[in-house]
């Protein structure tokens, strides 16, 4: 029995009266012609209350004063007051205790039905079902995974503490009894609708791959959430729109500016395939291959991968250890020369006192090309990244985090308390990892206290950073869907960080130093130098690979890594040369069971082979400074440390390699950048201190550019700081 106090009364609804441009009023149109009530069904425990609310509308669907009588075809079961406030028993006088126990003391239950009136007019009838009071819902569980886009039936158990006996099984046992049948309707509802949604009836429908929990609720009792999964992909094909099956186009060379419709199919656990499935597709290098929708576009000269990626949260969400599942990658090659582009040159050395230290544009498309006017920055740089798209660089300085802007000419400090080396920077140019760690193109750590050294991940999309008091940080690679991120250190502690914006900062440890990390332009693997060789981490689930299962390279001296962006291949710096590794990446099904099974971390990682071309220089071991490969695969030069050369490869081609000598006395090559169609390289020159084009086709030092940093003593800086605006 429940007591409520309540004022007794009526609910009336005010008319609107429209009045008449004329000074005349227009008639109040007052006629019901409906009568509207909401909630349309009602599952109540004996001696609950709940409102009804009531509303009647005229012939336009205007709203209007009506007075309201209410209506139960069952009155001993359920009553309902002046004010709409329905009892699941029956009122008092007062309408202030609701009683619901019979004369014999039994509680009541069954189902009636209710109606609204209201000037003649009639509501539809609302079903009340009365039931003994609902303890615990439970909702039947379903077993594997549903897939995509096919529907699942749930079905529900109320249950009642309150009959006697309890049921000695079922749902309910043991201490309740299912009372089901005199609820009425369940309400339905999933955790996560974008993993699956739910009907009134229970009638579940899969979405998207994730994990998400199915919830039934009667009478203000809610389940536990019953675990369900839309199957995950074990395969995305990612290829040009209307191949047909069995013969799939996932590469293509073409002109400046033509275009492509590109879909997704994918096959789940279950072997069921949906084709033209959304997923979220990327390219690693927009500025050659830009891809919007379905629509791939080349923009400019050089090479690109895409891939479609199954990953959380827009795909696999809700799973403890979420992971990613990634398509084939879609080769792009774009056949020409890259325009002229702006290089970008600085020096890490701290200028006089009283000036400023500066980043100079240099415009190459001038002849001859020449120095443009300095640009001020808040403090001694360490480093120069551009992001793959070229709309945008990052500047680690002695000031803080700068972004440069190279359209306007324009530097803006992000956070004057970012004070590290920019490592690495996201293709899209919103995510920015650096490090304090990390050394200085002089070779000085730029924060030598172990306990003071920080990791930074800055996302310039929502203007924020994050901070994490980590150690030894030297090197990243952002992956192109940004789901995982990975940070080598060289402290001998071997850690490697992971960062996800799915979960917190993860460390894996790998036994050794790790100088370099790139990831493979389809996304499956992380590629990391270690001193042990070129270990090898599977992406979805964080899992160094079996050294029988690393790539096969020349020593185990492995200083540098880079990826191919049109290819799945991996560029490595041996000890004497380069390792041209070229991955395959086989389908999942090829080393596990026949269909169907369950994807999970344990065995997400697909199945690679690998061939491995490696390139000698001729020149002995050597130690290099910077490894830098063209977009498209077809050149790859190292800065060697201590030489005055430049070293080229060409894989595939004869001669394969080329020590390109620095002109005019220059002693060694300090840093520099890659034009995207991989022929040219600019650098900065030691000994000269110029910034040189390096042509890869011809071998030769064509082109030196004078520059005129100082240091503190006013002597002349060298450009070890250089990079190439993509184009």
């Amino acid at each position: 029995m429940r007591r409520f106090a309540i004022i007794p009364g009526i609910i009336f609804l005010l008319g609107t009266i429209l009045t008449g441009c004329g000074g005349g009023s227009k008639p109040v149109n007052n006629a019901v012609t409906t009568v509207t009530v909401t909630p349309t069904s009602l599952s109540l425990n004996d001696g609950d209350v709940v409102q009804l609310t009531a509303t009647a509308q005229n012939s336009a669907g205007t709203a209007v004063t009506a007075t309201f009588t209410f209506n139960s075809s069952n009155p001993n079961l359920v009553t309902v007051s002046s004010s709409g406030l329905v009892c699941g028993g029956v009122w008092d006088t007062n309408f202030i205790v609701c009683n619901g126990k019979n004369g014999a003391g039994t509680p009541v239950s069954g189902t009636t039905t209710l109606t609204v009136t209201a000037s003649g007019v009639t509501s539809s009838p609302v079903t009340v079902a009365v039931h003994p009071k609902v303890s615990s819902v439970v909702v039947d569980p379903v077993a594997g995974c549903t897939s995509r886009t096919l529907t699942q039936q749930f079905t529900g158990h109320a249950c009642s503490a309150q009959v006697l006996p309890h049921d000695s099984s079922g749902p309910c046992a043991p201490n309740a009894s299912e009372v089901t049948s005199q609820i009425g309707a369940f309400s339905w509802g999933t955790v996560d609708p974008t993993v699956a949604t739910i009907d009134t009836n229970g009638l579940l429908t899969a979405v998207n791959p994730g994990f998400t929990g199915v919830f039934a609720t009667v009478s203000g009792v809610n389940s536990a959430a019953d675990p369900f999964r839309t199957c995950m992909p074990i395969e995305i094909r990612l290829h040009v729109t209307g191949d047909p099956p069995g013969t799939l186009t996932t590469s293509a060379t073409m002109t400046q500016n033509q275009t492509l419709t590109l879909e997704s199919d994918m096959t789940d656990e279950k072997g069921f395939v949906t084709n033209s499935v959304a997923t979220i597709s990327t390219s690693n290098f927009p500025i050659v291959a830009s891809f919007s929708g379905t629509t791939l576009t080349a923009a400019s000269f050089g090479g690109a991968g895409l891939f479609s990626g199954c990953t959380p949260p827009t795909c696999g969400n809700g799973f403890p250890q979420p992971f990613p599942v990634y398509s084939n990658l879609f080769s792009v090659t774009v056949p020409g020369t890259s325009p002229a582009p702006i290089v970008w040159a600085t020096s890490s050395f701290t200028p006089p006192t009283g000036t400023f230290a500066t980043l100079v544009p240099i415009d190459t498309s001038k002849n001859p090309p020449t120095a443009g006017t300095a640009i001020n920055l808040p403090g001694t740089p360490n480093s120069l990244v551009f992001a793959a798209n070229g709309t945008n660089a990052y500047l680690g300085t002695t000031g803080g985090l700068v972004s440069l802007n190279p359209t306007s000419n324009t530097v803006t400090t992000l956070d004057p308390n970012i004070t590290g080396k920019v490592l690495a920077v996201s293709a899209n140019g919103t995510k920015i990892i650096v490090s304090n760690a990390a050394k200085d193109p002089q070779g000085n750590v730029i924060q030598p206290v172990g306990p003071s050294q920080r990791l930074w991940v800055v996302d310039t999309s929502s203007s924020t950073s994050q901070t994490f008091v980590k150690a030894g940080a030297v090197a990243a690679s952002i992956n192109n869907d940004g789901f995982r991120d990975y940070i080598t250190t060289n402290d001998g502690t071997g850690n490697i960080y992971v960062f996800s914006p799915a979960g917190s900062l993860q460390t894996i440890n790998i036994p050794g130093n790790s100088s370099s990390v790139a990831g493979l332009s389809s996304g499956p693997y992380a590629y990391i130098a270690n001193s042990a060789g070129l270990e090898v981490v599977a992406t979805c689930n964080n899992v160094q690979q079996p050294t029988a299962n690393n790539p096969p390279t020349h020593s185990s001296t492995i200083q540098l890594v880079q990826p191919v962006a049109n290819a799945d291949q991996i560029v490595a710096v041996d000890s004497s040369g380069i390792d041209v590794e070229t991955v395959t990446v086989n389908s999942i099904l090829s080393t596990n069971p026949p269909l169907p099974f369950v994807l999970s971390p344990a065995n997400c990682a697909p199945p690679v082979s690998y061939s491995n071309q490696f390139l000698d220089f001729g020149i002995g071991p050597f130690t290099a400074s910077q490894l830098l490969v063209g977009t498209n695969g077809a050149r790859v030069a190292v800065l060697p440390v201590g030489i005055p050369n430049v070293l080229s490869a060409a894989p595939g081609a004869t001669p394969a390699v080329a020590t390109i000598p620095l002109a005019g006395g220059g002693t060694q090559a300090l840093s520099g950048g890659m034009t995207p169609d991989g022929n040219t390289v600019w650098v900065g020159v030691a000994g000269t201190n110029t910034v040189d084009k390096i042509n890869l086709n011809s071998g030769t030092d064509d082109v030196q550019v004078t520059t005129s940093f100082k240091k503190f003593d006013g002597s002349a800086a060298p450009p070890d700081i250089v990079a190439v605006q993509p184009k």
